[in-house]
């Protein structure tokens, strides 16, 4: 009992703790305040980038441009708008200065950033679901599958958004390392990102064992209800054995041999007179 609430803590802990940090990654970028303000994928040094500012840093979002390269807010940010691609070809067009990377494999850039926007904001509502879901579980018992399938589609959609989105991320800041462009990924949205991933994986485990371990014990007390009980003995009945030595014999024919007996003596005595 005691681990089994221990497993319920603890699962609702993780759950709660992924949905609030999906939520600063989905919403990072399109709120100026304090602290979704704080959180980037990559900053690059792009003053010699025509169409660009100083210092550019990339959201789910748009760019924004912060005062200085070693600033923690963001700063203002341009035209704002939901799943912006994290290329820069198609952010500040086709410059002579821009990596020729980012010309001719444009759509490795574009599509890996723009499929991991929807499947982190999936990722997002199944993780909420399944925490709502967990709530209401003590007045439900059947919420506990529904819980283990959120999770796992949570899982699933995390791990393929948080993958594209921190390959490409990482493509981009080699790029511009290799052009000699001072570029570097944002930590603290990485580390959010792949600490939600891990907090889901562990989420499934324990839901997972949860209900498997349910599951054998009901079917351990269903097996022990349909075992077959062993047959009752009864005592062995005994046969007459012949006509002359009869044995033992049920009490209903115990009027008839009397009256043989008697017929037999009654012809005896007549053959003796």
């Amino acid at each position: 009992m005691l681990l089994t609430t221990l497993n319920r803590l603890l699962t609702l802990l993780l759950l709660a703790g992924t949905t609030l940090v999906l939520l600063f990654i989905v919403f990072s970028g399109s709120v100026s305040s304090f602290p979704f303000n704080q959180f980037y994928w990559v900053q690059a040094q792009t003053s010699q980038i025509s169409n660009a500012g100083d210092v550019s840093r990339w959201t789910f979002w748009g760019i924004c441009n912060p005062s200085n390269y070693d600033s923690h807010s963001n700063g203002k940010c341009g035209a704002l708008g939901p799943d912006q691609p994290l290329s820069p070809y198609d952010n500040f067009g086709n410059s002579t200065s821009l990596p020729q990377d980012f010309v001719s494999n444009r759509d490795t850039y574009y599509y890996l950033s723009r499929f991991s926007f929807p499947l982190i904001l999936v990722a997002l509502v199944f993780a909420g679901v399944s925490f709502i879901c967990l709530l209401f579980q003590f007045c439900w018992k059947a919420l506990k599958q529904v819980v283990v399938f959120f999770v796992s589609l949570s899982l699933i959609t995390c791990a393929a958004g948080v993958a594209c989105q921190t390959a490409v991320s990482v493509m981009v800041r080699n790029k511009f390392h290799d052009a000699g462009i001072r570029a570097k990924v944002g930590p603290s949205m990485l580390g959010m990102a792949w600490a939600a991933f891990t907090a889901l994986l562990i989420v499934f485990f324990l839901t997972c064992c949860s209900s498997l371990h349910k599951a054998y014990k009901v079917h351990q007390e269903h097996r022990a209800l349909v075992a077959p009980q062993p047959p009752a003995t009864s005592a062995p009945v005994s046969q007459p054995t012949d006509e002359t030595n009869q044995g033992t014999l049920p009490s209903n024919e115990g009027g008839i041999r009397f009256f043989k007996i008697k017929r037999t003596q009654k012809a005896t005595d007549e053959e003796s007179l």
